[in-house]
């Protein structure tokens, strides 16, 4: 950490280690994006976003898992709460449509990015203290937030690095405990 209290800048990820992709491109851009941030050897994804941006790089949006899976069938997103048939066995008309969707998700894979994007609510800049990050998404239910420097998106910060900066400014945690991301075993109870 270089700054005494500390600040968003201190535990970004930078825009080149995280997803981001222009809304020209498609849906099928979006997943190999996401897919080449692997997270381990078993391709676990690492991200459950992406940033997404103009032609000047300028930021525009937001892309998730769940923007992806809706934009393949808008019907998942919208199931009605009261429909005919509702209280049998089979409660979600999902379980209907799973044969159409199957069948024609892949019909979706040249959808423009900027058809299905989310807009970007919130952003903080890289200066802001980290509890300024950290206020924001626990209002607004966000788990990362676009970084912005002199009006460049510089990276993105996670509720993952904050939690684990509070864990070691509060010292929640013993000096030996691992480097891994493994919470550490309580030492008594």
């Amino acid at each position: 950490m270089t700054s005494e209290k500390p600040v968003v800048r201190d535990f970004i990820v930078p825009i080149g280690s995280y997803p981001h992709i222009k809304e020209t491109q498609t849906i099928s851009n979006a997943v190999q994006t996401l897919l080449s941030f692997a997270g381990d050897k078993n391709g676990r994804i690492r991200y459950r976003g992406m940033l997404v941006v103009n032609e000047n790089d300028n930021l525009v949006g937001r892309l998730t898992l769940q923007t992806i899976l809706r934009a393949l069938d808008k019907r998942m997103a919208d199931i009605p709460e009261s429909y005919e048939g509702k209280g049998g066995e089979y409660q979600d008309l999902a379980i209907l449509w799973e044969d159409s969707f199957f069948s024609k998700c892949s019909e979706k894979r040249d959808t423009l990015i900027s058809n299905c994007m989310m807009p970007i609510q919130h952003i903080v800049k890289g200066r802001d203290p980290l509890l300024k990050a950290l206020s924001i998404m626990l209002h607004s239910n966000e788990v990362v937030l676009p970084v912005v420097e002199d009006g460049a998106v510089v990276g993105v910060i996670r509720l993952e690095e904050i939690f684990t900066a509070i864990c070691g400014v509060c010292r929640l945690w013993s000096i030996s405990a691992p480097t891994t991301r493994a919470a550490p075993k309580p030492t008594s109870w």
